[in-house]
Order: C-alpha cells, then sequence, then structure tokens
C-alpha cells in the first residue's frame, strides 16, 4: 500500500545547481526541482519541453528569465507561468537565485522509469545561447560538448 505522505528536509542554502527530489519524495504526478545559482552565473543554453507547464517560484535572490527573446526581471516572491513551447532559461545577479521549479502535463510521464526527472520531456538547444552569454567562446564550446555528449549513439536526441 503506497504511503498517504512523503516528507524530506533540503538544506536550501547548500543545495547544488539543480536538485530533483523526484524519488525522496516518490513524486508520481508532480515534477519539481530546486534551482540553486550563484551570483552572476545563469543556464548556458535554453530549453523547451514537448508537452510539460512549468511554473517558477523565486524563493530567495533576483535575476532574469529568458522567454523566448524577451528577459523578465525577476525577484523573491515572484511566480511566473511558462508554456510547455516557450524557451527559457535562468540568470542570478547580485547574491544568487534560489527557485522552486514545478511541472505538470497530463499523464504518461516518465517515458523512462529511470529518468532522473518525472516528467522527462525536455528539449535542450545547445545552439541557442542566452543573451547573458552571447559572443562567449567557452561557453559555445561547453554547449557543443554537451551537445555531441547526447548525439552519440544509444543516446536518445
Amino acid at each position: 500500500m503506497r504511503k498517504k505522505f512523503t516528507k524530506c528536509h533540503f538544506d536550501f542554502d547548500n543545495l547544488p545547481w539543480l536538485t530533483s527530489p523526484r524519488k525522496q519524495l516518490e513524486l508520481e504526478a508532480v515534477a519539481l526541482g530546486f534551482i540553486n545559482i550563484g551570483p552572476n552565473e545563469g543556464y548556458t543554453f535554453t530549453h523547451t519541453h514537448r508537452q510539460q507547464e512549468e511554473v517558477y517560484m523565486v524563493i530567495k535572490g533576483e535575476g532574469l528569465l529568458q522567454l523566448d527573446d524577451e528577459l523578465l526581471p525577476i525577484a523573491e516572491g515572484d511566480v511566473v507561468r511558462v508554456s510547455h513551447d516557450t524557451r527559457r532559461a535562468l540568470k542570478a545577479e547580485g547574491r544568487g537565485l534560489f527557485v522552486i521549479c514545478c511541472g505538470g502535463v497530463d499523464h504518461g510521464f516518465p517515458k523512462n522509469p529511470n529518468a532522473r526527472y518525472l516528467i522527462d520531456d525536455g528539449v535542450p538547444d545547445y545552439d541557442d545561447i542566452p543573451s547573458w552569454y552571447k559572443g562567449d567562446q567557452e561557453v559555445v564550446e561547453r554547449n557543443s560538448r554537451l551537445k555531441q555528449r547526447l548525439a552519440k549513439p544509444g543516446k536518445k536526441k
């Protein structure tokens, strides 16, 4: 019999860049991610989803949320809904940024039962570099390596 609830504790001040509590919380219908970005750092590429709508809740700090070609300033207390097909990326400013991201779809996820995330429909675009990293050759090279690693035989594109 399935438990009625699952409780976990996370030290939000000391989390890595991205944490999925899927397994610890035994999530079955809610996708959840803790995003902890250091000062003046940010995603190096945008992404969309095949179906997943996401809500970004800013818990600490301030930064920018790139949505397609628009830069949206975000700060503590802001909550932003993003459609599945909108290109998105986050950047921290000042003292850093801590965001909780929650997503959902109708049904049918994860496609891969061993997936790290509950909703495994992300579509990274390693060639679409957010405005804060435009022209940064190191980021271009890093994204190129990620893209090549993803394109290896046996890996899903």
